[in-house]
């Protein structure tokens, strides 16, 4: 079964620490590739407006022109459009697809660099990716606890309550997380 970083919930957007990108985030649709993208039915009357990229599970969208404000809900609708029709899409030269490793890589780095990494930020700690592998039976992620999170008793509840458990809500398959 091929690996596809799925988000728990349906298409919507999500802010980030710049205001001009909105990560929008996808359910129940593999995305062909990772990377810029040039054309997709639905999207194209957007793309002179909107910097658009794939990765996993979600969509980055940066407003080169205008506002999220003014552009927003129409440009929601043209994403809706364009995820029926992903074997149209056209990606920029450095675009590529995903493979497993790729994709669980994606996943946990988006997961440790986001809402996982912070929990252990706020406690004086960190989360370093260290390796991922995907076997027949087994997908496991490895990290190394740095910090104030190294040897800390809840330290094993972030990694398997919320790293762990994201990864396999994504994924839709049950991940490993292990600490070396």
């Amino acid at each position: 079964m091929k690996l596809a970083c799925h988000p728990s919930t349906a298409v919507h957007p999500e802010t980030t620490t710049d205001p001009a990108t909105l990560r929008w985030v996808v359910s129940g649709i593999t995305l062909p590739f990772a990377g810029l993208l040039v054309s997709a039915p639905g999207l194209d009357e957007f793309l002179n407006q909107v910097r658009v990229e794939a990765t996993v599970g979600a969509v980055m969208a940066t407003v080169l022109e205008g506002t999220w404000e003014r552009i927003g809900a129409g440009f929601r609708t043209a994403l809706t459009t364009a995820l029926e029709r992903t074997d149209e899409w056209v990606g920029g030269p450095d675009s590529k697809p995903l493979n497993d490793v790729e994709t669980l890589r994606r996943c946990a780095d988006e997961l440790i660099g986001g809402p996982v990494g912070a929990v252990a930020a706020m406690h004086g700690g960190s989360i370093e990716l260290v390796d991922v592998s995907v076997g027949d039976e087994e997908r496991r992620v490895d990290v190394t606890m740095k910090g104030a999170c190294r040897g800390c008793p809840a330290a094993i509840m972030t990694l398997h309550q919320r790293l762990e458990h994201q990864l396999s809500l994504r994924l839709r398959e049950p991940v490993t997380v292990r600490e070396i």
